[in-house]
């Protein structure tokens, strides 16, 4: 890892400052200038004294924790920054951060104030409750004299710098070491000469409802309701994003009290613009037996929706309330399609499960979910994202553009989307120009979406059946609104006789989230196919398993490696193939290993790397599930392997010490050692991997007749 010069922080700090004093100028007001010409008028060891304080947690820090070898004479500085008020003595007013980070020996010392003593067995929270109890005001003053802790000052003013500089309250500092230090990368082209607001109004709103929806789950019951019964004295945002921030804070603040003063909570959710803060008004006053009232606004949201979120919401709620419905359109989306059968293997990826029983079908089948519709929508708009507008990216630490997180995207530019939509006048014109994006710009951050080598080929299929018209109808739909559709999109991506469709899988018990019908609502008007996919489990006979075990120079996937791997192919109670081979490790094996499976350096020299059978190894395990003695050592040694050569890898997999220990409970052990001697099993080579592989899949056997059974019993409970 680079190593950073002794006062990286400090460097870090001026560059931050730098973009603060200059392009964000003026969006300061006098006391932030005057805090910027304040700091830089300390000494260089003050100013490193202060910025180190930045880096801290808690706003209270142990003085003693502020000596650092690089700063000279440490106390001098600290008066200084004290005097200037950069710290400050730890007064009365910081009792409950202070409390948060004192250790179980001063807690006792503060007990002591109080004529009590803490005994050493007494644990550090039965000692908090005692000093909340019995220690008041004088006790504290007593212990604040022993100046062990200093408070940070002028955190507002770095807050709201923060603010300005990253776009939200959640960064710091340390991302510009991160950044040094190669970890984070940033988009080091960005010219970072335009400030995020244009005006200082607009952006110490911004900060104002940023900071009042983070404090909200910072304060108790009262103090909520206390905020809540002052609503009407908030001040008026001003701007796209503090309307926005004012809008979830009043949401949040509103759903905390809704089972304390339902009164009070509905008013507050009533000034807010969020779809769920209306939602929640509209249900609650309908229990409340307002019920004209609340038909007449979703009658209005009907009329005039303000999103599609709260039009979804509506046009249900009507529906079911007052036109006797009796179900949701999400149930009735789910009830509609017929249930496919799907082996019980796949219940940790049920997406991965139909993918391959399509397949089997000879259809193209692809997992696309988010990533394939998010993709479309960087790649298309990439130009107009992040080359138009030198304000797209704000710093280089910046990933999604501005227009996106606050959804003004199609607003600020309507013209050019629009131009660059009416000239796609074809399908296969529409992939070569975003193959040509994705060539030019492969692997530059964006936070949009994840660049994928497997991208292209989905995208060659996509848009070899896609019809244009909905394709560019979804396009405008991303643009005009991507807070709502850049998600919820279906699982799969499908292509049979019958042409391009796409399929949200569910489970049993899986339900249809909002954000999914929402979507796949636009979707539909688009032109698209697209269906909701119901699954139920089944023990399919004709499910193929490749019972699996390996040697390796050791125990740990990520430093070892393997030497070995035996497969047996297993469809019914039938072995029906095998494959066994050496594999070269590329290190010594370890005398210890030698003598444990026979294997050793001479046997392993000529024999393939692990490159060179890797494809072979997953056509051979291809739609089958991974079984093992202990899956997790097999299947994490096989994955790591894969992950070697940049390759993922993922297949249901079935344990057979899991699953002995359900059909077969209350053995003494269930080692593959003991299975065998229990089951009279032969085991020609222990600790070779073939033979150990044909030695589990006699118990997997075992297990598959415990597992009809268990099936069979749960049939004859349903009828």
């Amino acid at each position: 890892m680079k190593e950073l010069p002794s006062k990286y922080y400090l460097t870090h700090f001026h560059e931050f400052l730098g973009f603060i004093s200059g392009p964000c100028e003026h969006l300061l007001d006098a006391e932030d200038k005057g805090f910027i010409k304040q700091f830089l008028a300390l000494p260089e060891d003050a100013q490193c004294l202060f910025v180190r304080g930045q880096n801290r947690k808690s706003a209270i820090i142990k003085r003693t924790s502020l000596d650092y070898e690089e700063i000279n004479e440490h106390q001098k500085h600290l008066d200084v920054l004290i005097n200037e008020g950069f710290y400050q003595e730890v007064d009365f007013e910081h009792k409950q951060p202070l409390l948060d980070i004192l250790t179980k020996p001063e807690l006792a010392l503060l007990l002591n104030f109080a004529g009590l003593k803490a005994k050493s067995s007494d644990a550090k929270a039965s000692v908090l409750e005692a000093v909340e109890t019995h220690c008041d005001k004088s006790h504290f003053q007593q212990f604040f004299s022993e100046k062990i802790y200093v408070c940070r000052g002028f955190d507002h003013h770095i807050r709201y710098f923060l603010f300005l500089f990253f776009g939200n309250l959640g960064s710091g500092l340390n991302k510009f070491s991160m950044r040094d230090m190669g970890i984070m990368p940033t988009k080091r082209n960005v010219t970072m000469n335009v400030a995020r607001f244009d005006f200082i109004d607009e952006a110490k709103s911004a900060y104002y409802y940023a900071s009042k929806r983070r404090e909200v789950n910072t304060l108790n019951t009262e103090q909520q309701l206390a905020l809540a019964n002052n609503h009407e004295q908030f001040p008026a945002p001003k701007g796209t994003l503090a309307n926005s921030h004012c809008d979830r804070f009043l949401l949040k603040l509103g759903k905390n009290l809704l089972n304390v003063d339902l009164p009070c909570a509905l008013a507050v959710l009533a000034k807010s613009n969020e779809p769920l803060a209306q939602e929640k008004v509209l249900r609650e006053r309908y229990k409340l037996g307002d019920k004209q009232w609340v038909q007449e606004q979703l009658e209005s949201i009907i009329d005039n929706p303000d999103s599609e979120v709260i039009l979804a919401f509506a046009e249900d709620f009507l529906a079911r309330k007052y036109q006797q419905k009796r179900t949701s359109e999400l149930t009735d989306m789910l009830r509609a399609q017929t249930p496919i059968l799907i082996d019980e293997m796949y219940m940790d990826s049920v997406e991965h499960g139909v993918k391959l029983h399509y397949q089997k079908l000879a259809k193209q089948a692809f997992r696309t979910e988010n990533r394939l519709w998010r993709a479309l929508f960087g790649l298309v708009f990439w130009h107009e994202l992040f080359e138009i507008d030198n304000t797209a990216l704000i710093t280089e630490f910046d990933y999604s553009p501005q227009s996106l997180s606050q959804n003004t995207f199609y607003q600020m530019h309507e013209q050019a989307i629009e131009t660059r939509l009416y000239r796609m006048t074809s399908s296969q014109l529409v992939f070569k120009q975003v193959s040509k994006v994705m060539l030019e710009k492969y692997g530059t951050p964006n936070g949009i979406f994840r660049w994928n080598k497997s991208l292209l080929e989905v995208l060659a299929v996509f848009f070899d059946h896609v019809r244009l018209d909905a394709f560019k109808q979804q396009m405008r739909l991303m643009a005009q609104d991507f807070s709502t559709f850049s998600d919820g999109y279906p699982d799969l991506m499908v292509v049979d006789k019958k042409g391009l469709r796409f399929e949200e899988i569910k489970g049993p018990g899986d339900q249809l989230r909002k954000n999914q019908l929402i979507t796949i609502k636009a979707m539909r008007k688009a032109g698209f196919d697209v269906a909701i996919t119901p699954v139920e489990w089944f023990l399919d006979p004709n499910q193929p398993y490749a019972v699996v075990d390996i040697e390796t120079t050791g125990g740990r996937a990520n430093n070892h490696r393997i030497t070995e791997i035996g497969i047996a192919k297993v469809i019914g109670n039938q072995v029906v193939d095998t494959w066994q081979s050496l594999i070269n490790p590329q290190r010594h094996i370890p005398r210890n290993i030698t003598q444990l499976t026979g294997i050793d350096n001479e046997m392993v020299a000529d024999a393939p790397l692990f490159v060179e059978i890797a494809d072979t190894l997953r056509t051979y395990l291809a739609d089958c599930v991974f079984v093992a003695h202990n899956v997790n050592f097999d299947y994490g040694f096989i994955r790591a392997e894969y992950e070697r050569l940049e390759q993922n890898f993922r297949m249901p997999k079935l344990c057979t010490v899991r699953e002995m220990r359900k059909a077969v409970p209350g053995l003494p052990s269930y080692s593959l050692a003991n299975l065998t001697h229990h089951f009279g099993i032969d085991m020609t080579r222990h600790h070779r991997a073939l033979s150990d592989a044909e030695a589990a899949a006699e118990l997997l056997f075992i297990i598959n007749d415990y597992r009809h059974q268990e099936a069979q019993k749960k049939a004859h409970l349903k009828i």
